[in-house]
């Protein structure tokens, strides 16, 4: 079977060890000397984005990203991040 697909919907449902692989991954990519370095920590930037969607709404507006005003069900997600996390 293949990989799996997360959608724009599930985001919000990958583990913090999946995004820490995978932001490890762009960084040996990249060639960077570090993911974290000083004031910058792409870690902290790529789990905030996923995993909370308050910042994630913070983070489109800074970068003038449109949202759809429903944003997929934002009681959902919430109640699934909590049920992921217990």
């Amino acid at each position: 079977m293949g990989k799996r697909l997360i959608h724009s919907n599930e985001i919000h449902l990958l583990s913090e060890a999946e995004i820490k692989a995978a932001v490890r991954k762009m960084v040996e990519e990249l060639g960077l000397a570090a993911g974290s370095m000083e004031g910058f920590d792409i870690y902290k930037v790529v789990q905030a984005y996923f995993r909370n969607l308050e910042k994630r709404h913070a983070i489109n507006r800074a970068l003038h990203i449109e949202e759809d005003p429903a944003y997929y069900g934002e009681e959902e997600q919430i109640k699934e991040v909590a049920e992921v996390e217990e």
